[in-house]
């Protein structure tokens, strides 16, 4: 049995009739297993595919005679809840198997987004001005300003952000904050609404060192007209949509080089604010003035080959078995005597 294993959140459709679409983005996890796997095979190794669906069986399974030598992680939930994602890594963590990507601590700090503007707002990172709906009263807006943008507090890939998740009134916002609360039953993250050019900023870490790679942003010229410039859940998940279509990714961005190096040395502060480790993204928008307020700290985004950070790789020149390579020799320094012999 191979020391060197791919684990993903086993997706499943619990109602193949339903309209609900959230599914979609989790159901994506496989187009990143197979980038990985196929790149580790090309390398000589027989990685073990294992999505994950029972604790009890990948407990057995790993502290037993199958127990990895490293473990590709690449789940972003367990059974369709997101917010179980940092259970898994801290699943190896207590078996003492080495696995790509951030923390546990580090995934939970980041999947609370309530808990990660309060960490910006404490190091002096700059990010947009927030309030908390906790599913009983109206939120005070004191210090927000519409239009202001509501979503879930601790769900990732633009789950609950629909096309029309702007507001311009407190009455179209209490009627979303109580649809978006009845759904996810979890506190509704609301923060003032940033019109301007949304840049995300890829980080890979290399023996130790994390570097920023050439900037991305979000194109909204595609957007229909009097729709809000967002990367909605229908953007980056409804493909052949109009939003889907309308919302390109420019990488590398059109951006004055200080402006870039601001926003790299920016991104690089999060990253080692939220324990960042091999790889993450950051997201921010430019206020009125040009300035990178930061919106959130993505670990272990989507690194399929349709995916920005591979669109950000490519454009660093840095190919996927070097990235690939990279994470392994990050987590087992050994691992051309383990794997590669």
């Amino acid at each position: 049995m191979s020391g060197l294993w791919i684990v993903y959140n086993a997706w499943r459709r619990e109602n193949p009739d339903s309209s609900d679409t959230d599914w979609i983005s989790e159901s994506a996890v496989e187009d990143e297993v197979a980038r990985v796997a196929d790149t580790l095979k090309a390398l000589g190794l027989r990685p073990v595919i294992y999505p994950l669906s029972s604790v009890l069986d990948a407990v057995v399974r790993m502290a037993g005679t199958d127990k990895p030598d490293l473990i590709f992680n690449l789940a972003e939930g367990f059974r369709g809840n997101a917010a179980l994602e940092m259970h898994v890594a801290a699943l190896f963590e207590i078996l003492d198997i080495p696995y790509t990507g951030n923390s546990a601590r580090t995934l939970a700090a980041a999947q609370d987004k309530i808990l990660a503007k309060r960490l910006f707002s404490s190091a002096g990172i700059p990010t947009p001005p927030w309030g908390i709906y906790d599913g009983v009263n109206f939120p005070d807006l004191e210090g927000l300003a519409f239009p202001l943008i509501a979503k879930p507090s601790r769900e990732d890939a633009s789950l609950g952000i629909g096309k029309d998740g702007v507001f311009t009134g407190p009455h179209a916002l209490k009627k979303a904050l109580a649809r978006l609360y009845g759904k996810y039953r979890q506190p509704i993250l609301i923060e003032n609404f940033i019109d301007g050019r949304e840049i995300n900023a890829a980080i890979l870490e290399t023996g130790g060192v994390p570097r920023v790679l050439p900037l991305s942003e979000i194109s909204f010229e595609g957007i229909p007209k009097g729709d809000p410039k967002i990367t909605s859940y229908e953007a980056k998940w409804h493909s052949g949509s109009v939003h889907f279509t309308g919302t390109p990714t420019i990488c590398p961005a059109l951006i004055d080089p200080g402006e870039a190096s601001k926003i790299g040395k920016l991104a690089l502060r999060v990253f080692t604010l939220m324990g960042g480790k091999d790889y993450g993204r950051v997201d921010f928008r430019l206020d009125a003035a040009g300035n990178p307020q930061v919106l959130e700290y993505n670990p272990n985004p989507d690194i399929s080959p349709s995916g920005g950070f591979a669109r950000a790789l490519e454009a660093s020149g840095t190919g996927y078995r070097d990235f690939i390579l990279a994470l392994m020799r990050n987590n087992r320094p050994d691992f051309k005597e383990i794997f590669l012999q």
